[in-house]
C-alpha cells in the first residue's frame, strides 16, 4: 500500500516556492507504483485522486491485508542546512522493520547526495503506540511493515530543487523499488541498454557498448544481454545507435 501523504496544495517550500510536498510526492507515488509492479508486486494506493483528503489513521488502515505500507513525504524544519533522509518505522522494531528502513534511508540519501540516512521512531504520548496516525492505523490492522519516508527537507534549497525534477523522482522510484524487491528476495530488473545497471541509460552505457563492439571492453554475460538492444544475439553498431538515441531522449 502506497500513500502519497498529503493532498492538493499542501506544504509549500519556503525556499523554493514552486515546490509543494503534496504534488511532488503524488508524482513519486505513481512512479513507485509502476516500478514495483515491474517486479511483480501488487500495488494499491490509499487514494486515486491527489485532490482528495483522507484522515491519516484511515489511510494507515487501508494497509489491511498488505505486506508493506509506505507513506511518502518530504520534511521541514526551521533551519535550511538540515538535509538528511529519515525513515520512520515501528517504535519497537516490530518484525525487524528497522532492517528495511535502514536500507531505504541509506540508499535514498546516497542518491539524493544529502548528509545521511537514518531510521527514526516516535512513540505516542502514552508510550505504547505509534505517534503518527498512518503508522498507528497500519499497525492496528496487522500490516507487518509500515513506514514514513521523509525524502530530505523541503526547507533545504538543494534538496528541494532536486525533488522538483521528475527525472530525479523517476530514479528515486527505481531505487526504492529495487531496494524493496531485494529485501523480498526478488532479482533486480534492468532495461535493455542499462549496461552499467544503475537504473537508467546514460552516457557510460553508450560508451561501454561502443567499446565492447570494438573489443576494447569485456562485458559480463548479463551486460551482454543488456547491450544487445536489437536482440540479434551479438553486439553491433545498431545496438550503439539505439542506446545513443535512448540516452538523448
Amino acid at each position: 500500500m502506497l500513500d502519497a501523504g498529503h493532498y492538493a496544495n499542501y506544504n509549500r517550500s519556503p525556499v523554493v516556492p514552486e515546490y509543494w510536498e503534496s504534488r511532488k510526492m503524488w508524482v513519486l507515488c505513481n512512479y513507485l507504483a509502476e516500478e514495483l509492479e515491474k517486479y511483480g508486486f501488487e500495488v494499491l494506493k490509499t487514494r486515486e485522486d491527489v485532490e482528495k483528503d483522507m484522515p491519516v489513521y484511515e489511510r494507515g488502515k487501508t494497509a489491511k491485508g498488505c505486506d508493506l505500507f509506505i507513506s511518502l513525504h518530504s520534511n521541514a524544519c526551521d533551519t535550511e542546512k538540515v538535509d538528511r533522509v529519515d525513515v520512520y518505522g515501528a517504535y519497537d522494531n516490530l518484525n525487524n522493520s528497522h532492517d528495511l528502513a535502514l536500507k531505504l534511508a541509506v540508499a535514498i540519501a546516497d542518491l539524493m547526495d544529502v548528509s545521511g540516512g537514518y531510521v527514526k521512531t516516535r512513540k505516542s504520548d502514552e508510550g505504547n503506540d505509534e505517534y503518527y496516525g498512518v503508522l498507528r492505523g497500519a499497525r492496528r490492522v496487522g500490516c507487518p511493515l509500515f513506514y514514513i519516508i521523509e525524502h530530505s527537507f523541503h526547507t533545504n534549497e538543494k534538496a528541494t530543487r532536486w525533488l522538483l525534477k521528475d527525472k530525479n523522482l523517476q530514479n528515486l522510484a527505481r531505487l526504492e523499488a529495487a531496494v524493496i524487491a531485494k529485501y523480498y528476495g526478488i532479482e533486480p530488473i534492468f532495461q535493455l541498454g542499462d549496461v552499467n545497471m544503475n537504473g537508467e541509460i546514460d552516457a557510460m552505457d553508450v560508451t561501454l557498448i561502443k567499446r565492447a563492439y570494438f573489443g576494447a571492453y569485456n562485458l559480463t554475460d548479463k551486460q551482454k544481454e543488456l547491450a544487445d538492444l536489437n536482440q540479434n544475439g551479438k553486439i553491433d553498431p545498431v545496438d550503439y545507435i539505439i542506446a545513443k538515441r535512448k540516452y538523448n531522449e
